[in-house]
């Protein structure tokens, strides 16, 4: 598989307040680099705060990096015009608030195509709607009318409709009910069956287990730890890994494992050294200042552990 996308190094730092008259620096992202292959879906998964969506935003250009690059087959994306939003292109949280509640669902998914000046728009459109299984029927209705499922779908029919090469899907199962995350996760891995890329963030380690070939494990706006979803799942080498899979709920009473959790309060994340130090039960002294990255068989994670 080509490389499709390609972080270099980035970085992201916030000026935020602090007090009336000062303000200090949050670094959201710290030295990230990762790699998007042609047909994959790669997996980022943390805890909130972890920089997963400020990633998601780089890459969309909703946000600029501090530091760093990030380069579409070759280009850098900052340097690209209108061409990239063709390429790539993005699905949201919770449909009810990412789409227009004014607007007929036929409107909703003709709109990109309007932008880049497409012709055959109503093909288009009814090949998109048929791409996540709905009738001509919702065309017609606004988004207040469709079920969370139906909503959902429908922007996903408006992430493809310009047959993108790579779609950034930022928890889009979260508001949905068990059973319609089902169908959504079923259809992204339809769609990434017919050659579409995805960069799929998530909290949610189950999703992870159904639906990745790579998972990106991220904490502290730190990228902790990288590799196929079968060994990172099987056997993780970071120990913030282990502990967010510890923390993933049991099926059964009889496996849930001592909550190792601990509150805001007790801990923050370090400006060096390793994010998750405060926390980690394997800390070694050097974690507070510096933080090793290593590539065990493939497999990349920062942990001084290596």
């Amino acid at each position: 598989m080509g490389t499709l996308l390609e972080i270099e190094s980035l970085t992201k730092t916030y000026r935020v307040k602090k007090g009336f008259f000062s303000r200090k620096e949050v670094r959201a992202l710290r030295d990230v680099s990762l790699k998007i292959y042609e047909g994959e879906i790669l997996c980022l998964v943390g805890e909130s705060g972890s920089g997963k969506s400020t990633l998601g935003k780089i890459i969309l250009r909703l946000e600029k990096p501090t530091e760093g690059k990030v380069l579409f087959r070759g280009k850098d994306i900052f340097q690209m015009g209108k061409e990239y939003t063709r390429k790539v292109s993005v699905v949201f949280q919770d449909p009810r608030t990412s789409l227009n509640p004014r607007m007929k669902v036929k409107e909703i998914i003709e709109e990109p195509l309007i932008v880049h000046r497409e012709k055959e728009r109503k093909r288009k459109v009814l090949e998109a709607l048929k791409s996540v299984s709905l009738t001509e029927e919702v065309l017609e209705k606004r988004p207040l009318q469709l079920s969370g499922g139906q909503a959902q779908r429908v922007a996903i029919a408006r992430a493809i409709v310009l047959n993108p090469e790579l779609i950034v899907a930022d928890e889009p199962t979260a508001s949905l009910d068990l059973s319609v995350q089902e169908e959504v996760l079923k259809l992204f891995k339809e769609l990434n069956e017919k050659g579409i890329s995805f960069l799929f963030i998530t909290h949610d380690i189950r999703v992870v287990e159904k639906i990745a070939d790579r998972v990106a494990v991220l904490y502290g706006g730190v990228l902790m730890e990288l590799g196929r979803k079968e060994e990172v799942l099987k056997n993780p080498l970071n120990p913030y890994t282990r502990f967010l899979l510890d923390s993933v709920p049991a099926r059964h009473p009889k496996e849930r494992k001592e909550d190792m959790r601990v509150s805001e309060e007790e801990y923050t994340i370090p400006e060096e050294g390793c994010p998750f130090y405060p926390r980690c039960p394997e800390a070694l002294e050097e974690c507070r200042k510096t933080l090793r990255r290593s590539e065990i068989d493939g497999r990349v994670v920062a942990c001084n552990l290596y």
